[in-house]
């Protein structure tokens, strides 16, 4: 039986990852869960699970203990999310956080040995030099759940990485895909909210309305399999049925097709080799056509921002991601408008220098830095006013 430590136990991965678990119970065993205020929700999970460890914020730690006696409580103040991941060696680490956040628990797993089956894409966006080092060390592996990086794994299994001409992922394009540039001024956050195909958190569906969702995927892409950004790219393809396709030297492309369901590459991380019975919602016959189209870069400014501070990489791939996830969540807040996010990126981009050489505290102290470089700009602006 795998044991599973999960991260991020109560949003929309973490959330899928527990029916995952709860289907299969003779293959998987939960061990491990964080969350940050979801308490009602952790108490659930724990008491059908046989948990040894739940990390939350420390004002829950009388209520978590009082409901689950027999759990051990880790604060988050007190680095509960690096113990797990530098604990229990013989369990995989489901990393279903938000943001930059998961990069520290990340490298730790990967720095234990332990493989980390990733859906926080932002661990290798900020810190993937680092994270690459360190599975050098140890042996330890990333396994992608994000639908387009585990629909690559799945095309690339048993296929030579330098047979690859090129990589492609496909993007829905986001909620917002049926509005002109000059129509998103008066976009509210529950408008952007709405995704057409996926059901995922409030985060990464604005990420996907402004395309960043995609660079950031571009950048995985690149460090999951060695292939430079030159030969990764993006279309538009908004029925979400094409997940990726990957180009052979030979003239051979090889698409991979599924429903718009993270059930599945969620349990293709956990299965390994040996694929579980899951019901299939796909049926090609009644979709009908099937539409992809190039990457509208005007409509979309932020995908060819992204990408060219992408190859600078180094400190500037920080600077994107800290910037770009303050911007959201003031925008998820109603402090600023959904266009101001490209400005405040920009912003920060134009006043924070690039630098190569990456440290994990070097980063840490960055991203606090640009967050607080964002905040202070919307606060400016509401005196001012």
């Amino acid at each position: 039986m795998k044991e599973v430590q999960l991260l991020g136990a109560t949003g929309s991965i973490g959330t899928q990852t527990v029916d995952i678990i709860e289907e299969f119970p003779h293959d998987f065993r939960l061990t491990a869960v964080s969350a940050r205020d979801s308490v009602s929700k952790i108490v659930e999970i724990g008491k059908r699970h046989d948990l040894d460890t739940i990390v939350m914020a420390a004002k829950h730690r009388s209520t978590i203990e009082k409901a689950l006696p027999e759990t051990t409580f880790i604060s988050l103040e007190e680095g509960g999310l690096e113990t797990v991941a530098r604990d229990g060696r013989d369990a995989v680490l489901v990393n279903a956080l938000v943001g930059s956040a998961g990069l520290t628990p990340t490298l730790a797993a990967v720095e234990s040995g332990k493989d980390v089956l990733l859906a926080n894409k932002e661990s290798l966006v900020v810190g993937g030099e680092l994270i690459k080092k360190a599975m050098k060390k140890t042996e330890a592996r990333i396994i992608p759940i994000d639908s387009e990086h585990s629909a690559l794994a799945e095309i690339l299994a048993g296929n030579r990485i330098e047979d690859v001409e090129k990589l492609v992922i496909t993007a829905s394009g986001g909620s917002l895909r049926h509005l002109g540039k000059d129509e998103l001024a008066a976009v509210t956050p529950k408008d952007a909210l709405k995704h057409p195909n996926w059901q995922m958190g409030a985060k990464i569906t604005i990420d996907s309305a402004t395309m960043m969702n995609k660079v950031f995927e571009v950048i995985e892409a690149h460090h999951l399999f060695d292939i430079p950004y030159e030969r990764i790219e993006a279309i538009l393809h908004k029925e979400s049925v094409v997940h990726a396709l990957v180009h052979f030297k030979d003239g051979n492309v090889h698409a991979h097709m599924g429903a718009a369901d993270m059930h599945i590459p969620i349990l293709t991380a956990l299965q390994g080799e040996e694929r579980k019975p899951y019901r299939s919602l796909f049926d090609l016959a009644r979709m009908g056509t099937l539409h992809f189209d190039p990457i509208d870069h005007e409509r979309y400014p932020l995908f060819d921002l992204g990408l060219a501070v992408a190859k600078r990489g180094g400190l500037h791939t920080v600077t994107l991601n800290a910037a770009n996830e303050a911007a959201v969540g003031l925008f998820l807040a109603e402090k600023i408008s959904f266009n101001e996010i490209e400005t405040l990126i920009k912003k920060a981009l134009d006043h924070f220098q690039n630098d190569n050489h990456l440290t994990l505290k070097k980063i840490l102290a960055h991203d606090q830095k640009v967050r607080k470089f964002i905040e202070d700009i919307v606060k400016q602006k509401v005196k001012t006013k």
